[in-house]
């Protein structure tokens, strides 16, 4: 498809600056439209009084500032730990001479679309849909994900994660992955894929047993 090759195509600086800036920009969107005094106050009314929420809430909003900071960084973190994860697959495969490092890191950045998308989809429900909220609820929900076959009260608190995690557009991603790299670089379809498959898949895992783990540890 035309519209794929000229969207990987794209310069990466490019990418990577429309990928931080829409970021940005949802997290400031969340925190105008989602995030409100009423919602709080839901989240929080059986646990604290009301002016006293509403002092937790101004003190959290005077510090948003610090996730503005953190998630370019935390972006960049992530698409060159994946970006390097992968080229290992292709290194082990003997193919590092058929794409680079710039290569993937490129598609990683580019495959980031999907996952923006996911957080469209989630601010959209809650925006437009969900009617009332509170913050539990927020963190409960993704979109098209297996999470969505539960109730909050029937998911431990270690198995969110991995159920949301276990979504279409996880799915989707891999495949934008796959698809990138045999359009930016002379490697054969059968075998991006099955490299893709070897490195994201395990990561992936990897990474859901770590956030396991860690919620099992605050919660003891």
């Amino acid at each position: 498809m035309k519209v794929l090759e000229q969207y990987f195509g794209l310069e990466r600086n490019r990418l990577l600056f429309f990928m931080i800036s829409v970021n940005l920009l949802l997290i400031w969107m969340s925190r105008s439209v989602l995030i409100n005094e009423t919602v709080f106050y839901n989240s929080y009314s059986e646990q604290l009084t009301y002016e006293r929420s509403m002092e937790l809430f101004k003190r959290i909003m005077e510090l948003s500032w610090i996730s503005y900071l953190f998630s370019p960084l935390m972006l960049i973190i992530k698409f060159s730990v994946l970006s390097l994860i992968i080229y290992t697959g292709f290194f082990l495969s003997d193919l590092h001479g058929e794409v680079t490092l710039g290569m993937i890191f490129t598609t990683v950045i580019a495959s980031e679309i999907i996952i923006v998308f996911a957080s469209l989809a989630k601010f959209m429900w809650f925006a437009f849909f969900a009617g009332n909220y509170t913050l539990n609820e927020m963190n409960f929900f993704y979109p098209l994900s297996l999470i969505n076959l539960f109730r909050q009260d029937e998911v431990a608190q270690y198995w969110i994660y991995p159920l949301q995690s276990v979504n279409l557009f996880q799915v989707t991603y891999i495949l934008m992955l796959a698809t990138g790299l045999r359009k930016i670089s002379s490697v054969k379809r059968e075998k991006a894929d099955i490299i893709i498959l070897l490195t994201n898949g395990p990561a992936l895992i990897l990474w859901i047993a770590l956030i396991m783990f860690i919620t099992i540890d605050v919660q003891s």
